[in-house]
């Protein structure tokens, strides 16, 4: 009897599952083992295309926070070149209420970190009182306010994507440990109903095609007795 490696995915347990049912099935001493492991079986596919299906809008959501992302960057850096000018080209008043620690203090860091900072610039405008700076305020807080507003979105978007994707593979992964155990239980049931025949405990359990797909499965010494059924792993 050969089991896949622990490391196995989704898709190989399932495929070894549903040739190990039709194992089971084929013999009287063991048909009555293969509807609750079919059903653990199936649960697992189920499982799979789901969180195979919450892939799609994961990638999805990635991009448009990076495209967002770069987006945001654009307006703000043209937003800083805007200050320059209403300062008269240099750096004055404006640039030092919009960027007090420079421009790169906004746009340079990465992902979710680049939202505070962008947070920070549309607060200091808002709140700014220095004369002269309206018409730049009036111009430029509405497109940070919508570029902040739209990168927030994104974010929100994306992690929404990711938690369900995590969930879904965290039951995901639950059931493969489960799956694992039950071909481990179901071992010790064959080898219960076909005592010293080896070829027969065999034939029930599928042949891996992959070695990378199979660990060898450690049998009994020649003349151990089976662990009797109220000894089984639940």
């Amino acid at each position: 009897m050969r089991k896949y490696r622990s490391n196995a995915s989704s898709i190989v347990r399932v495929e070894y599952g549903i040739e190990l049912v039709a194992g089971l099935q084929h013999f009287a001493e063991t048909a009555s083992m293969a509807p609750d492991f079919a059903n653990l079986n199936d649960e697992l596919n189920t499982q799979h295309d789901k969180r195979r299906a919450l892939r799609k809008p994961l990638l999805e959501a990635r991009f448009l926070f990076r495209f967002t992302e770069h987006r945001v960057d654009q307006i703000i850096r043209t937003s800083a070149r805007a200050a320059e000018m209403a300062d008269g080209g240099r750096r004055g008043a404006v640039m030092a209420i919009a960027f007090p620690e420079g421009l790169k203090a906004v746009v340079e860091p990465p992902g979710r970190a680049q939202i505070q900072p962008t947070r920070d610039l549309v607060d200091r405008l808002e709140h700014c009182k220095l004369p002269g700076i309206d018409a730049y305020r009036a111009e430029w807080l509405p497109k940070l306010k919508d570029a902040l507003a739209q990168l927030e979105a994104a974010a929100a978007t994306l992690d929404a994507a990711r938690a369900a994707y995590l969930l879904a593979f965290k039951t995901e992964r639950a059931l493969r440990d489960a799956h694992a155990h039950a071909v481990d239980r179901l071992m010790g049931l064959v080898r219960a109903a076909f005592p010293r025949d080896r070829a027969l405990q065999d034939l029930v359990f599928p042949v891996c095609d992959d070695p990378e797909a199979a660990e060898p499965i450690e049998e009994p010494a020649p003349n151990t007795e089976p662990t009797p059924l109220s000894a089984q792993p639940a």
